[in-house]
């Protein structure tokens, strides 16, 4: 009985000492304790091109009409661009969108629908290396109210076109700064760091710079700050000896 007691009880003290290391971050794999940590690097750029589009529309009960005044307009669009300094190779116009009208009439407890005309739009799209010229001209688009177009502007995009390369900068800088954290813990520790057991790239985020966006799981990918910071970490695992 004695002796059986005496089991019980190297058993439960086994237990508590292998529950010490587990909550003191001790990790074992079958050949030995290793090291995780999580790399992080970041940089701050600037967007070296842009985009932009806006939209205009005429209405008229006869469609010819219509579509001859939507004519009349991108002519408009065209030279009022031209004269703001618009290359054109800078513009891409869009067809030509022709849609009837209708108001839903209301007649006691019935509807009926009333042909009110015929909507033609037509969109542009500015994409340019030229940044701020763009820019600048984006925010006087309005002007063209004043020539009778009905402009709808849309929101500007700003964007790296090297971003693949800046990415994959991030990422060994990243993977350094996992393998110098590792090497301090195992420096603090007294034991060497071994080999990479394995490692994880976490989630590529840009935000606009000085932004207070909150990172996402899910990756965030700011377009609408013309300075942007690009962040991504690196999980990586060493063997320690």
């Amino acid at each position: 009985m004695v002796k059986q007691y005496f089991h019980i009880i190297i058993l439960a003290v086994a237990g508590i000492i292998s529950a010490w290391f587990i909550g003191n971050g001790f990790k074992r794999k079958p050949h030995g304790e290793y090291i995780s940590v999580t790399g992080m690097a970041e940089v701050n750029f600037l967007s070296d091109n842009i985009q932009w589009s806006g939209d205009y529309s005429q209405s008229n009960m006869e469609l010819k009409a219509a579509y001859q005044a939507i004519k009349s307009d991108k002519e408009k669009v065209l030279r009022f661009f031209q004269a703001k300094g618009v290359q054109d190779s800078e513009m891409v116009f869009g067809t030509i969108n022709i849609e009837k009208l209708f108001d839903n009439i209301r007649e006691d407890d019935n509807y009926r629908s009333v042909f009110r005309g015929y909507k033609a739009s037509q969109s542009i799209k500015i994409k340019s290396r030229r940044v701020d010229i763009i820019e600048s001209i984006a925010r006087e688009s309005m002007e063209l109210i004043e020539s009778g177009v009905e402009f709808n502007a849309g929101n500007v995009e700003f964007n790296y076109a090297k971003l693949s390369d800046l990415k994959l900068d991030l990422i060994s800088k990243a993977a350094a700064d996992a393998r110098a954290r590792a090497e301090k813990i195992a420096k603090a520790s007294d034991c060497s760091l071994g080999s990479l057991k394995s490692s994880d790239l976490g989630v590529f985020q840009i935000t606009g710079e000085g932004n207070d966006e909150e990172y996402s799981w899910g990756g965030v990918f700011n377009t609408s700050s013309k300075r942007k910071t690009a962040r991504v970490t690196v999980s990586s695992s060493y063997s320690a000896n």
